[in-house]
């Protein structure tokens, strides 16, 4: 596998490399190296490669266009050396960058099979970070890019149905194009019956809480949350929110700043990112998740947080931005959803929730039934079966 990302933090490649684990299967993983990691690693089943650049959030286009190129530089002759000494039948590579799965020339020459894994869409994700407009020549050079990355791929993967029907509009790529989701991992998330109790069983020493985590980052619109929480707090005393994660630096300062300013850093409290495994505990002790997003073209068209996902395994209801992609798994009775700029949407939905605890069971159930048919173990034989047919076409 090749990845621009850190190894285990990335939640889909841990996913995916745990469950080759799980049928015996070994990998060899080229990514990221952060800072205090081993440069070749062991964990579990996978041999880890990690190359010498850290991702920085927040740059300009020219900042990651240079950062992308130098991790394919070094990712294509750390991939050669290793194709030499192991002929791999099937090698994966997940983007962004798109054009990351020609670093695997050399194990297609000799044979390999090469699989896509396709966690973003480029051409639209440029348009919401730097207002790209889809006339212009760049935009254009993006899907041209795009189209070739998935015409050389022998199978390609995407994370959910937008997406894959969005590419579908520019690819011919229907007979190699599979739906993979982010499904969350039942040996993790999973709803036991425990969490926090009933807003009827509180008191001023068992507050309500609100959960965040994941990226901190601008186009999730973290300022219409933070007015929201401070509107329903009003009418809830016992309100407090906790947000676990890192995102852009001079972004998370903005929203601290915010926090600080209003004197309410013991309601709103930070916490750095943890690993996967202690998130299902953290959830238990929430009573609402909270997923802020911002509408914008790559958000609507085909974002689907993975943390709502993970939140519906738990059986803990949510509160959503209303976008497209969600609305497209979800309905108004399986997610409370709000607009993504009204703080007054977000303050009625957390108040309305408190006050009926019957409506969040409610809720928190027909969501979780509703993303059955799309659970992990689902997830996963579909992988193995893309693999699978790799391996016998080799």
């Amino acid at each position: 596998m090749v990845v621009h990302a850190y190894y285990p933090h990335d939640v889909r490649v841990r996913r995916q490399c745990e469950a080759l684990a799980d049928r015996g299967d070994v990998v060899d993983l080229v990514c990221l190296r952060g800072d205090g990691e081993q440069v070749t690693e062991r964990i579990g089943n996978v041999n880890v490669h990690r190359l010498p650049l850290q991702h920085r959030r927040g740059q300009g286009v020219a900042e990651y266009l240079a950062e992308y190129a130098g991790f394919f530089i070094l990712a294509f002759l750390k991939l050669s050396v290793l194709t030499i000494r192991n002929r791999y039948p099937v090698v994966q590579v997940h983007n962004m960058p798109d054009v990351l799965v020609f670093t695997t020339l050399l194990p297609k020459i000799l044979g390999a099979r090469v699989l896509l894994d396709m966690h973003d869409i480029t051409p639209e994700l440029f348009q919401s970070l730097y207002g790209v407009d889809e006339r212009s020549r760049f935009f254009k050079l993006l899907v041209f890019l795009e189209q070739a990355s998935l015409a050389y791929a022998d199978a390609v993967m995407t994370v959910n149905r937008n997406i894959r029907d969005l590419f579908l509009t520019r690819n011919p790529i229907a007979h190699k194009l599979e739906v993979v989701m982010n499904a969350p991992d039942p040996r993790y998330f999973r709803y036991d019956g425990s969490g926090a109790p009933h807003p009827t069983e509180m008191n001023r020493k068992n507050p309500f809480r609100l959960f965040h985590h994941g990226q901190i980052l601008r186009r999730y619109s973290f300022e219409t949350a933070l007015k929201g929480f401070s509107l329903a707090r009003k009418s809830i005393p016992e309100l407090e929110m906790d947000i676990y994660g890192d995102g852009e630096e001079k972004y998370l300062e903005e929203v601290k700043g915010w926090v600080k300013d209003r004197g309410m850093t013991d309601l709103i409290r930070f916490h750095d990112r943890v690993p996967v495994e202690q998130v299902p505990e953290l959830i238990r002790r929430a009573d609402l998740g909270l997923v802020p997003c911002k509408k914008d073209v790559f958000v609507d068209k085909v974002m689907l947080p993975v943390r709502l996902l993970e939140y519906v395994a738990m059986g803990l209801p949510s509160v959503c931005s209303r976008v497209g992609t969600v609305e497209s798994y979800f309905g108004d009775n399986e997610v409370a959803y709000y607009d993504h700029d009204s703080p007054e949407q977000l303050a009625e939905n957390i108040i309305r929730l408190y006050q009926n605890p019957d409506l969040r069971d409610d809720m928190a159930r027909k969501a979780t039934k509703a993303f059955r048919r799309c659970e992990w173990p689902r997830m996963q034989k579909r992988y193995y079966r893309i693999l699978d047919s790799l391996t016998r076409c080799n």
